[in-house]
């Protein structure tokens, strides 16, 4: 299944070859984004960079990390002054323990069954230095436009739609599973981008998760 969700991915990025387009939620984190403004920020599960063109359009020193390599070639290819790194992850992330204080993950986290899910949250934890911060937004459980109760349920709010596996979140799920990185704050709310797959809002819960010093 991983080979054939790497596929889906990699021809995903090939159709949104171009230079990507982002929303304004990190408006809301300006003061953490510029207490960071001299380090680099991981950003989780890049696809082709929305948020590392949000980012580095302000001056930010941004590491775009993916497990498509078609979407690192789009990033390289359309924004300027960019790094990529590949990224897998199901695997032990490639970094040192406590190496970012900011690690922004937009829309990378909500595929994944319950233990790669807590592998992945142990792994963020694990190189977030102390009092660093992970920013996320996932989908909810009230994403109705976009496939929230579709498909073969193989966990609780965990859907095989055909192509690949989906999570929806509730506020149990949030305090669950990003709790495990430390003191959260989050809430409900949406997204509207103007591209073809976002005519309607995508319902998002939006995440700080700070790790305890």
């Amino acid at each position: 299944m991983h080979n054939g969700y790497l596929e889906m991915w990699d021809n995903w990025a090939k159709k949104r070859a171009n230079v990507p387009v982002y929303d304004n939620w990190l408006d809301d984190y300006n003061v953490i984004l510029n207490s960071n403004r001299s380090v680099e920020i991981l950003d989780f599960g890049c696809g082709i960079g929305a948020d590392t063109l949000y980012l580095i359009e302000r001056g930010f020193n941004v590491l775009s990390c993916d497990f498509s390599q078609e979407a690192l070639r789009s990033i390289r290819e359309h924004i300027p002054n960019s790094k990529t790194k590949y990224l897998d992850m199901l695997e032990k992330f490639p970094f040192h323990d406590e190496s970012y204080s900011l690690i922004i993950a937009d829309l990378s986290l909500h595929y994944f069954d319950n233990d790669t899910t807590i592998h992945i949250m142990n792994e963020i934890r694990r190189i977030l230095k102390r009092n660093g911060i992970l920013l996320a937004r996932v989908a909810s459980i009230n994403d109705v436009h976009f496939g929230t109760g579709v498909g073969e349920q193989l966990e609780k709010n965990f859907y095989f739609e055909g192509d690949y596996t989906k999570r929806f979140f509730d506020q149990e799920d949030i305090n669950r599973y990003f709790g495990i990185i430390g003191d959260l704050e989050s809430f409900e709310t949406s997204m509207l981008r103007n591209e073809e797959e976002y005519r309607k809002p995508k319902m998002l819960y939006q995440v700080r998760a700070k790790k305890r010093g």
